[in-house]
C-alpha cells in the first residue's frame, strides 16, 4: 500500500532509541511505526540522542523537515533538563547571555530558562546543534543527567506516552 499524501507525525521518543533508519547501537524509532509509513519516505525532522526522550517530528515532506531542522529557520525547541547540581544564578546568567561551545561559530543562547525544581530546569533554544543543551550546561559547570524535549515550534507532546505517536 503506497500512501500518496504528505505525512506529518509527532512521536514521544522513548529512551534508548536512535533517530536513524540504520541504527548502530540501539533500536530505531522507525520500529515504532507500521511498515507502510516507512515505505512512504518517513524521515525524522531533526534528531534526539538515544538517551534523550520526548518530542520528535517525522514527515515525508522534505520542505517541512528542512524548516524544522535548519538552525537558520529559528524554530525554538524546549527541553526539560535534569541536572547533577543546582543551577546557580551565575550559571543562569551565562546561559541567557550565551556560551561559547567548541566548533560553533556563534555563542549558544538560552532564549528562556525556568527553574522547575532544585535539579530541574526548562530551557528553550533556537536551532539545535550537536548535543547543544548538554554542552551548554557543561559550559557553565553543570551536567545534564537526563534530557526530555517537550516542544518544537508550535508542536507539543500533550498526552502522548513514550513510544506513542499521532498525526498532526
Amino acid at each position: 500500500m503506497k500512501i500518496k499524501n504528505k505525512i506529518y507525525i509527532k512521536l514521544n521518543k522513548p529512551h534508548g532509541y536512535e533517530c536513524s533508519h540504520a541504527p548502530t547501537s540501539h533500536e530505531s524509532v522507525f520500529a515504532l511505526f507500521p511498515p507502510e509509513l516507512i515505505k512512504n519516505g518517513l524521515q525524522c525532522a531533526g534528531r534526539l540522542d538515544h538517551d534523550t526522550t520526548g518530542l520528535i517530528l517525522l514527515s515525508n515532506d522534505g520542505q517541512f523537515i528542512h524548516k524544522i531542522e535548519h538552525p537558520k529557520k529559528g524554530i525554538a525547541k524546549t527541553y526539560i533538563a535534569t541536572l547533577a547540581e543546582p543551577l546557580t544564578e551565575e550559571m543562569q546568567r551565562k546561559l541567557l547571555a550565551g556560551v561559547e561551545l567548541r566548533n560553533e561559530r556563534r555563542p549558544c543562547i538560552a532564549l528562556d530558562l525556568k527553574i522547575c525544581s532544585e535539579l530541574t530546569a526548562e530551557i528553550t533554544i533556537n536551532g539545535g546543534v550537536y548535543h547543544q543543551v548538554k554542552r551548554m550546561f557543561a559550559a557553565v559547570g553543570n551536567k545534564v543527567t537526563a534530557l526530555h524535549r517537550s516542544k518544537v515550534g508550535d508542536y507539543e507532546l500533550e498526552n502522548l506516552k513514550p513510544g506513542e505517536w499521532t498525526y498532526v
